[in-house]
């Protein structure tokens, strides 16, 4: 059955995310469940994984971030020659490989989340073009310390339809880059010519259950429209056709100017009160992230759309389901669906994410930096085929006389469960759209299922004794130590304590002895059993666990016991943050040992290893419990607490009057968090004082206020100096 196909595709697709390396890109036609899976993937998966999107408002629908703000990525254009010097003659941006690693700004705490992910997930990658996907390899491959390493060893996720809306490029730019790209299409990005992405298609179309319809869909998809199409669609054209009221009908144009001056019309045609219902905005979510209207101006009778699901599990409504507003006041608003009972509304929140590194667990978490709260519709006379992506209709008008793109023909039609709910309010012109070769290219690299089943056996292969080596190549370990101790000698407050790291060192470096042996037998056992190779394996990777794993303790017993030692000695807080670091330097080897031994043991027993099992294991939840139990027992920060109360929404001058401290006080806690990355410095200076202080602390060479003040005058006070220059540290690498 067609369920069943589509099932098999999806976990075919599970099992090369969770039991391979190899960056995979995942497609279908409209309503196949890309979302679904993405969505699957991100709850199950026990990769550290992070979601990206190229634009704001599919990074908030995705649940996810922008690809620009994760990677501190310039806007512009990425010009991938190496030898490209500075090109004055355009009037674009561009930057280039060394441009962009000179002028990268990701703070200490950025690059080590960069560095603990194990999966990044791009969603709608029909927007991704090829060359910004070149200048994240780029910054990965720098961040990651894996110069020689596609997306410096990160395994990567592409999701989206390639044949619905195109990346955009204009002119100058085109005549720069396609001496480097043969189109703008992310695979074309130089990095996936050399190994293209696995293609998994998910076959099957849950929107339309009509099979001639499908069929007419899919020649539009693949550029192979016949005269005989064309005609059946122009028999759907109705000159003047005006739906009567409740119908449900919706207009699908290709231009936002046209959308909206429909829906005034038709909403100045109500003879009823309008009402306004502002957004609630919270934190930070900047305007071109809006999900919905910050303003929405409603009345009753208005054709209206729902843009999102039910998220009371009562399935009243969907993402895109058409109903009329029946009952409106100043603070509710009641929608009826055909002959269905009445849906009172609430608003629903929006989040805006951001990834944060749990250091002392090194697994990625999402937190909500902010909320936008607005009521889930919107005004659906007439909607643009761009908004349309990812939405259902059972009655639309189609004006796509201006389509531009066959790709816009496709997302257009493809929007409606059937040909009995389609009108064209114009005929379609019978055009033959140019093929585009690139991405025919392209998807003609999809191999068969039976093809991708047989390759996954030896790609596991691959990734297991990746994995497993990994977990035993203790370089990082030695590294971390070597870098501890050579800090004693300069600084004198730390420096009784040398014989002490001497004697941690002498003992981490046996450990890269035995891990390096183990890594050859390992070698060896995979390349030696063919198939079979998982028992064998697993046997002995539970030996090797049993073994390090004590080892592994006692490092951690004895920082944590130093730590226990010095913590009450003065002048020490850099000291003491440098010994935790170490302690999840050796509790990281640990938990990848662990990792890998339960990776491997679920493929021995023909499963993949997912989040919650991870997380329920014994390491994870006596590292949780640990941590839960240090939280409660340290007394919170001073800085920590006038920060919360400033992130709650108060100024500076409230949180001084509240704390009963000064305001150069809770200035000086802030700007604590200015460093760290976690506040914007534009919160308390402008541009112009900012690169002031920027170039006179360059040209003093120091970052001691008075100099700095002196020079600039009072003018600058010594907050604007203080914020300043923490921001300065906030771009300083490890």
């Amino acid at each position: 059955m067609v369920s069943e196909k589509r099932n098999e595709v999806a976990e075919l697709a599970t099992k090369y995310v969770n039991s391979t390396d190899r960056n995979i890109f995942l497609t279908g036609k409209a309503g196949t469940g890309k979302t679904t899976f993405l969505k699957h993937i991100v709850a199950n998966t026990f990769k550290n994984a992070v979601v990206a999107a190229p634009t704001g408002i599919a990074a908030i629908n995705a649940g996810g971030v922008t690809l620009h703000s994760l990677f501190h990525l310039p806007f512009g254009s990425f010009l991938p020659d190496i030898n490209a010097g500075v090109l004055q003659d355009y009037n674009i941006k561009l930057t280039t490989p060394k441009s962009l690693i000179s002028g990268l700004k990701i703070n200490a705490t950025k690059r080590q989340l960069i560095r603990e992910m194990e999966l990044l997930i791009i969603d709608e990658v029909s927007m991704l073009r090829a060359d910004l996907l070149d200048a994240i390899d780029h910054v990965l491959r720098h961040v990651r310390r894996k110069k020689n390493e596609a997306f410096g060893g990160l395994q990567v996720l592409f999701i989206g339809d390639l044949l619905q809306l195109p990346p955009v490029v204009n002119h100058e730019e085109w005549q720069l880059l396609k001496d480097h790209y043969p189109s703008i299409y992310f695979f074309d990005a130089l990095i996936l010519r050399k190994d293209p992405p696995v293609y998994i298609e998910l076959e099957e179309v849950y929107r339309q259950s009509e099979q001639s319809f499908v069929d007419l869909l899919n020649r539009f998809r693949t550029d192979t429209v016949t005269r005989h199409d064309y005609e059946l669609l122009n028999s759907k054209y109705a000159e003047d056709f005006t739906p009567e009221a409740g119908e449900g009908y919706v207009h699908i144009t290709t231009h936002n100017q046209k959308a909206d001056r429909i829906n005034q019309l038709k909403l100045d045609q109500l003879a009823e009160k309008p009402f306004e219902f502002h957004a609630i905005i919270s934190g930070e979510f900047e305007p071109h992230q809006y999900p919905n209207q910050d303003v929405l101006t409603l009345k009753n009778g208005a054709q209206v759309m729902f843009i999102k699901n039910d998220i009371s599990g009562q399935q009243r409504y969907f993402n895109g389901k058409i109903g009329t507003i029946s009952h409106i006041s100043a603070d509710s608003i009641s929608v009826t669906c055909g002959d269905r009972e009445e849906i009172e509304l609430e608003r629903y929140k929006w989040e805006n994410k951001k990834y944060r590194l749990e250091t002392r667990t090194n697994e990625i978490n999402e937190s909500v930096t902010g909320t936008f709260e607005q009521f889930p519709i919107r005004l659906a006379w007439a909607i643009t085929v761009h908004k349309s992506q990812g939405l259902t209709f059972d009655k639309a008008i189609l004006d796509l006389s201006r389509t531009f793109a066959p790709g816009q023909m496709y997302v257009a039609l493809s929007r409606l469960t059937s040909m009995d709910g389609l009108v064209l309010s114009s005929p379609l012109p019978e055009v033959e759209f140019e093929s585009n070769s690139s991405v025919r290219s392209f998807t003609g690299q999809k191999k068969e299922l039976s093809v991708l089943e047989e390759m996954l056996g030896g790609e596991a292969r691959d990734f297991h004794l990746l994995y497993t080596t990994a977990a035993y190549d203790f370089n990082e370990l030695v590294r971390a130590a070597h870098y501890h101790l050579d800090g004693y000698e300069k600084k004198t407050a730390k420096f009784q304590h040398v014989e002490w790291a001497r004697s941690l060192q002498a003992e981490i470096l046996p450990l890269k002895e035995v891990g390096d042996k183990f890594i050859r037998q390992l070698r060896q056992i995979v390349a030696s059993s063919g198939d079979n190779y998982l028992p064998l394996l697993s046997d002995r990777l539970h030996k090797a666990k049993s073994y390090f794993e004590p080892l592994l303790d006692q490092l951690i017993s004895s920082v944590s016991r130093h730590i226990s030692g010095v913590k009450s000695a003065k002048r020490i807080k850099g000291y003491l943050k440098e010994l935790e670091e170490l302690e999840n330097s050796i509790y990281k080897n640990k938990q990848s040992i662990h990792k890998a031994f339960m990776v491997v043991d679920a493929a021995l027993n023909n499963r993949v290893l997912n989040k919650n099992e991870l997380v329920s294991s014994p390491l994870y939840v006596a590292r949780n419990e640990m941590i839960r139990k240090s939280k409660k027992e340290v007394k919170i920060p001073t800085k920590e607490i006038s920060y919360k109360l400033y992130k709650s929404g108060k100024s500076v001058e409230q949180v001084a009057e509240e704390r009963n401290l000064t305001e150069g006080t809770i200035q000086g806690h802030l700007a604590q968090y200015v460093a760290f990355g976690d506040l914007d410095v534009k919160d308390f200076i402008n541009d112009e004082k900012l690169n002031n202080i920027l170039t006179v602390s360059s040209k003093l060479e120091t970052h001691q206020f008075g100099p700095i003040k002196g020079k600039l005058g009072d003018e600058y006070t010594y907050a604007d100096i203080r914020f300043a220059i923490a921001y300065l540290k906030s771009l300083e690498e490890t």
